[in-house]
């Protein structure tokens, strides 16, 4: 168990470690997230500018409730495509770093474009089984319908956990990259499990910084203290935003780590540049 806890905290400091060794790894997440809220605001406007061509008597017909459907499927597949995609690139470009190696952004995505049909087949598959998990855990409603939704979801997480790079660096079909994805979680089980709980509880911690320092400010601007509230909440918003940025780039570059570990059997430490090794450990590599 030492050894588990000790490998994972190991690996979480990787992953951060890379990140603010290379900023440019948070391109792929921000870039993703812009897209996605992209397509998300034409979809807000889809419903919007559709609604007053579907009313008949002053109310809302079914065709409407159809278009809508639709339009929210599309978004739905259109941003699951999307952070599929992005986070193709975030682990190939990870990758070559751990390797030794200086990628730039356009190293993550031609990586991730060299792999388009796999990813894109992929990227239907998962956004599916996310409608049906949906719809399955609404048919049920209640506790019911949120416990089955919860464990068929956290299922899913786990054996789709390795997908990705599996697809990237194996170039198996997206099915059975699932049940290789699947094995090798529980044969890294431990280790992966307890780095995903260190590096959530780590943005956890951040993002509550972010709410806190939020609701500060907001009291300070409803109390009068307007110029110090505002400084507050902004400051906690920013938090906010670069902690998920943050998360979301770590959890990429954690999954690529972990990937070379489960294939390897070996912490990256030893993979990483000499100048790296040395500011990670104080010591000569």
């Amino acid at each position: 168990m030492a050894g588990t806890f000790s490998d994972s905290w190991r690996l979480t400091k990787i992953s951060f470690g890379l990140i603010f060794q290379d900023s440019a790894l948070l391109v792929f997440p921000l870039v993703a997230g812009l897209s996605a809220l992209a397509v998300l605001a034409l979809f807000a406007f889809g419903t919007y500018f559709l609604a007053p061509l579907l009313l008949v008597g002053g109310n809302l017909t079914t065709s409407y409730e159809v278009v809508g459907i639709i339009l929210f499927l599309v978004a739905y597949f259109s941003t699951t495509i999307i952070s599929v995609y992005a986070t193709g690139a975030l682990v190939g470009a990870a990758t070559l770093k751990l390797q030794g190696q200086q990628p730039t952004a356009a190293d993550g995505w031609k990586i991730a474009r060299e792999n388009l049909p796999r990813l894109l087949i992929w990227a239907l598959i998962s956004a599916t089984v996310g409608v049906l998990i949906q719809l399955i855990s609404s048919r049920l409603r209640g506790a019911p319908g949120l416990i089955v939704g919860g464990i068929a979801g956290a299922t899913w997480a786990i054996a789709t956990y390795f997908v990705i790079p599996v697809l990237l660096y194996e170039r198996l079909s997206p099915w059975k990259s699932l049940g290789r994805s699947a094995k090798m979680f529980m044969n890294t089980f431990g280790r992966t499990l307890v780095t995903n709980i260190v590096l959530g509880l780590l943005i956890a911690g951040g993002v509550i910084l972010a709410v806190v320092l939020g609701f500060i400010g907001l009291y300070l601007v409803f109390t009068g203290v307007a110029i110090v509230g505002i400084a507050l909440a902004l400051s906690g918003l920013a938090v906010g935003v670069l902690m998920v940025l943050l998360g979301t780039t770590a959890e990429g570059v954690l999954r690529a780590a972990l990937y070379r570990y489960a294939t390897t059997g070996k912490i990256d430490m030893d993979l990483m540049p000499q100048a790296y090794r040395l500011s990670m450990t104080g010591t000569p590599p």
